[in-house]
């Protein structure tokens, strides 16, 4: 039996929401704080390794682009900060 054949009737339909609301979140980034950023990068892993091709290359290619941007800018802000 493949992964597909597998998932209940239903749940295609809740991760497409999810993965639509996940995207919202990643266009503030910026505003989420240490925590929140990390249940963030956590939730694209799981949509990283859905069965549907489109969710799981969304988020691994430029949603994880976006976050590996802010990291970068909120280091570097603490860093000057720390100077």
């Amino acid at each position: 039996m493949s992964a597909a054949a597998q998932v209940p009737a239903g749940e295609p339909t809740l991760i497409k929401i999810a993965f639509q609301h996940m995207m919202l979140m990643c266009d503030a980034l910026a505003e989420l704080s240490p925590k929140h950023l990390g249940l963030c990068i956590s939730m694209l892993g799981q949509f990283r390794r859905q069965v549907d091709t489109n969710t799981a290359l969304t988020a691994s290619e430029s949603l994880f682009w976006g976050v590996s941007d802010v990291i970068q800018v909120k280091w570097h802000e603490a860093v000057n900060n720390a100077l």
